[in-house]
């Protein structure tokens, strides 16, 4: 139990880059992420907060001396931390080459805690013709991120949604067929006219999520949910150890299927099993240790008693009784 209370100390927060420029969603995204409606708390370099009147997320706040250092956390779940980019200009390489340094510097750091774990890039589909611009297509293009992972996210999808339900209806569909078949329709025209372009550049994303009625939280909270946990769960996926996997729910801690999904896809369960029938017992005490250890990691804001120890370990907490 050691080694957990060490894990506990290595691992204290999952840090995110969140790319995209003006009105592209991403202060709805990190709420969301977070469970609240409250502005983020800033803080610089040193630690030190920085007080601001709006939200350094907010298109018109602290223009002209935005700072991608700078780390935005939320009161509701501290354990994540996002540094946010405005999103990049045609013709412009300055946002860019900030990005390649931030990414470059926080892949140098020997400090897990201080690595970058994650990028997500907001990508508004609201306006057809600026969908994806060419300036964001030179990220895809011209930055390597490495281990550190990218998804793309399509904000605002559901102006596709009624975009393709209007072609239906003007093609002669009643109102509810129109209805039911506009989201396949928007998503087979946004992958072959859209998505490709990103695809087909040198360093693509991930993953990609899109993202339907997430404004109007009153009406949509259920699907807001649903988007939360796709979005940690696409996440999760494409992180590169099972460490930093366990980080994610870890600061996710109300995420019961995330957990579940990283404990099955684990392989502790088919492991547990195929020793238990090698051996030809049921899971004798030191493998049985072994897969309560592993249970424990992967539910991690659950309280487990340590049979040989006798001590109660809260995971997630770092705390022992």
């Amino acid at each position: 139990m050691e080694e957990a209370i060490q894990l506990r100390n290595k691992y204290q927060h999952f840090r995110v880059l969140i790319i995209g420029r003006a009105n592209a969603g991403k202060t709805t995204i990190l709420k969301a992420v977070c469970g609240t409606t409250e502005a983020p708390q800033v803080y610089d370099q040193r630690g030190r907060r920085i007080m601001a009147k709006k939200s350094i997320l907010s298109p018109t706040s602290l223009r002209g001396i935005h700072n991608i250092e700078h780390e935005l956390r939320f009161r509701s779940n501290p354990g994540f931390v996002f540094h946010d980019s405005r999103g990049f200009e045609a013709g412009s390489t300055e946002e860019l080459e900030t990005v390649r340094a931030f990414i470059n510097s926080r892949a140098a750091e020997r400090s897990v805690d201080r690595q970058l774990h994650a990028i997500w890039y907001c990508l508004p589909t609201d306006h057809d013709a600026r969908m994806i611009t060419a300036a964001e297509l030179d990220f895809f293009e011209r930055c390597d991120t490495g281990k550190v992972p990218v998804i793309a996210i399509f904000t605002k999808f559901d102006s596709l949604d009624s975009e393709a339900y209007q072609e239906l209806r003007r093609e002669g569909f009643e109102h509810s067929e129109a209805q039911k078949g506009a989201p396949r329709r928007a998503d087979e025209r946004f992958e072959r006219v859209h998505l490709s372009r990103i695809l087909e550049q040198r360093y693509p994303p991930k993953g990609e999520l899109r993202i339907r009625n997430m404004h109007e939280a009153d009406r949509h909270e259920e699907v807001i949910k649903q988007t939360v946990a796709e979005l940690l769960e696409k996440t999760s996926d494409v992180l590169d150890t099972d460490a930093l996997k366990l980080l994610l729910a870890t600061v996710q801690n109300n995420n019961v299927e995330l957990c579940i999904t990283n404990f099955i896809n684990s392989g502790f369960i088919t492991a547990a099993a195929q020793e238990a029938l090698e051996s030809g017992v049921s899971l004798p005490g030191k493998k049985l240790n072994q897969f309560i250890w592993n249970v424990g990691i992967s539910y991690p804001y659950i309280w487990f008693r340590h049979s040989t120890e006798s001590r109660v370990l809260l995971l997630g907490g770092g705390a022992t009784a």
